[in-house]
């Protein structure tokens, strides 16, 4: 593991005006915002070039952006599953979504008491939690202080959004299995209905208080994830004539494993071939909606951030931004998540420390897996030795500094993603096995994985996989995804409940 200096200790020390033990007045406060289903279609990284997030831009203008962050899986349960736990996926067997009941707060082992807010909490720090932070978890149980509706924050006020424009309720397309939430229009009329309006404003509130101790807040926002919903004024912002989407080869898929397409093959839903339809009328609307999405949760960041920025903690609050996992938007034929390609994997995520204004990026590989030690350390809270990821400090210091070989990305038993800073590899559970090098192919459309000159790469990345993986969790759910994941594995011999 890579140590910090004594010069970035010493920053450290005097952004936080504390005594070598940090005592427990002088300690920094956390403000820990996490997005939904956020990509890279924000301005500071260059995603999408009319991606409209001012708020994000400036506070990425104030710290530390990791322009090469990613999750540890590319789905909401296991991912915070993870980051919240310090541990990967294949130490804990979540590969997939926890089941609500009895949720991961029967599971002491990895998950219940080992949360980050709860070792915040057991070292002197009054927590606090509003809008999606766990998933799987009560975020009740999580956090000292919990907003409304516990883990999933207020529904929205007023009458349900109408079934004219979602798009699987029209007669020329019926989605394999029920439940997705996948859908995009106009809907409600006004912010204010909104949940993440609601959570924003209960952050600020209790951001607007006296705290006695230092404090660790956790804002969570569901925007931009599905259903892509957001008031008119946010779709004005991109009109949809001048939307751009983004390129896709039609042939794509075809030096990808079979395994890979077919792991691929769930979830995505929409089906690319029929947004194409009309003169990709309907990938321009989807992705119209997923940029006033963007939008509309960045305006409120910028309310928190307004509030902090103007109360007593101003000065004395680490701030943590980022995304659960990304998203595509058509790249690789695909509107989901779940995928272990780089729009599905790669992540914002930002720390500033306070007082700073210093614009720095870092691309090393970095994780989500990296965010507890690392808040543990710029907090001067004891080491947890179960983490299993690194400390961001360093590089907090020096951007440039070698960091990791190369970060691992996990979904479903057996599929790994590494990503270094020029290379993408992927195998599968059949050891079948991609590779794409971002320095020529950043929209990876050419698989190298049995190029001969790239011999040598492959065999550092495979040396790089996990040695040890767990099976599936008794708490993961029984949902389509299982049941495909169930089928897939039988085939190969495996079942989640083999050991």
């Amino acid at each position: 593991m890579v140590r910090a200096s004594f010069p970035i200790m010493l920053l450290v020390s005097c952004l936080f005006c504390s005594t070598a033990l940090f005592g427990q007045t002088d300690e920094p406060n956390v403000l820990f915002i996490v997005i939904d289903d956020l990509n890279d279609w924000i301005g500071s990284m260059g995603g999408h070039p009319q991606a409209k997030t001012p708020h994000m831009d400036s506070l990425a203008s104030r710290g530390t952006l990791f322009t090469n962050a990613h999750c540890q899986a590319p789905i909401c349960g296991p991912s915070r599953g993870s980051f919240l736990s310090g541990l990967y996926p294949h130490q804990t067997g979540l590969y997939n979504q926890p089941n609500s009941k009895p949720g991961l707060s029967s599971d002491s082992q990895y998950f219940d008491g080992h949360l980050m807010p709860q070792y915040f909490s057991q070292h002197g720090y009054k927590t606090l939690g509003v809008g999606k932070i766990t998933h799987g978890y009560n975020l009740v149980d999580a956090v000292d202080v919990a907003g409304p509706r516990g883990s999933s924050g207020p529904k929205p006020k007023g009458p349900k959004p109408p079934n004219d424009f979602r798009f699987h309720h029209r007669p020329d397309y019926s989605l394999p299995f029920t439940g997705t939430q996948t859908d995009w229009g106009v809907f409600p009329e006004q912010d204010e209905d909104m949940p993440d309006y609601q959570s924003a404003d209960w952050a600020v509130k209790y951001l607007e208080e006296d705290h006695d101790k230092p404090f660790f807040m956790a804002v969570g926002f569901h925007r931009p994830h599905v259903p892509f919903y957001v008031p008119q004024e946010w779709f004005d912002l991109h009109p949809l004539d001048q939307v751009q989407i983004p390129e896709v080869r039609d042939h794509d898929l075809n030096d990808v494993p079979e395994t890979g397409r077919r792991l691929h093959e769930m979830l995505r839903y929409p089906p690319y071939d029929w947004l194409r339809e009309n003169d990709d009328d309907e990938l321009r609307r989807c992705a119209q909606a997923y940029l006033a999405c963007t939008s509309f949760v960045d305006a409120q960041v910028g309310k928190v951030l307004d509030a902090l920025e103007s109360s007593q903690y101003s000065d004395n609050t680490i701030i943590v931004l980022f995304s659960d996992h990304g998203y595509h938007l058509g790249e690789k034929r695909r509107v989901s998540k779940h995928s272990l390609w780089e729009e599905a994997t790669r992540v914002p995520m930002m720390i500033i420390t306070p007082g700073s204004n210093k614009a720095q990026q870092s691309s090393q590989p970095t994780g989500l897996i990296d965010l507890y030690p690392t808040l543990l350390e710029m907090c001067g809270l004891p080491a947890r030795s179960a983490n299993a990821g690194q400390s961001l400090v360093p590089l907090l210091e020096n951007p440039n500094v070698e960091f990791r070989h190369s970060i691992l990305t996990t979904y479903a038993l057996g599929n790994h993603a590494l990503r270094s800073q020029q290379y993408r590899y992927i195998q599968y559970d059949d050891g079948s096995e991609e590779l794409y090098d971002h320095k020529t192919d950043s929209n990876e459309w050419h698989n190298l994985a049995t190029s001969e000159a790239h011999r040598d790469v492959i065999a550092e990345f495979r040396q790089q996989l996990p040695q040890n993986q767990a099976a599936y969790h008794p708490l993961v759910g029984d949902g389509p995804v299982n049941a495909w994941f169930a089928e897939h594995y039988l085939k190969h011999g495996v079942t989640k409940s083999k050991k």
